[in-house]
């Protein structure tokens, strides 16, 4: 007998932040929940296969990355796999988030691979906005908004 697949819970930190983005890209979103990832940062340092920045996480000890995770099927799954270029451009990775009730939860996440990688950079204005406008959506703290426009060359350190 084959292993059934289950919905997982993708944690979203970057363009799939906005709802219509990720909506276009694996369907109608079924359940959401604003929550953090502690012990990464997130940075501008993966390649876009146009020679633009984009989104990625890093290990951090002292870091704490803001976002959404999003209750998705096997199918969606695979969508967002193709979407995200994985597991080329990016690696699913297995990690815990915290919501803002406290809870613990499972999810996955997306991680540029090292032959992705590039130095950091301030990313173009179309994609920053639908980052920082899915922060925003979701109510993520001001100050992680604030460094997000910090990140993005929006505002000076």
């Amino acid at each position: 007998m084959s292993d059934v697949q289950r919905d997982c819970w993708y944690f979203a930190y970057g363009s799939n932040l906005s709802p219509g983005w990720k909506e276009e890209r694996t369907g109608p979103i079924r359940q959401v929940c604003r929550c953090r990832l502690v012990g990464y940062r997130l940075t501008f340092n993966k390649r876009g296969s146009r020679g633009d920045v984009k989104a990625n996480i890093v290990e951090d000890p002292k870091g704490e990355v803001w976002g959404v995770i999003y209750l998705c099927n096997p199918e969606a799954m695979k969508k967002l796999d193709g979407c995200e270029g994985a597991p080329w451009h990016y690696r699913r990775i297995q990690v815990e988030v915290v919501t803002d009730q406290g809870e613990k939860v499972q999810a996955v996440a997306y991680q540029a691979t090292e032959d992705w990688l590039c130095e950091e950079e301030v990313p173009d204005a179309d994609y920053a906005r639908l980052v920082i406008e899915g922060a925003e959506y979701h109510g993520l703290p001001e100050e992680y908004i604030r460094q997000l426009r910090r990140l993005a060359g929006w505002e000076a350190e």
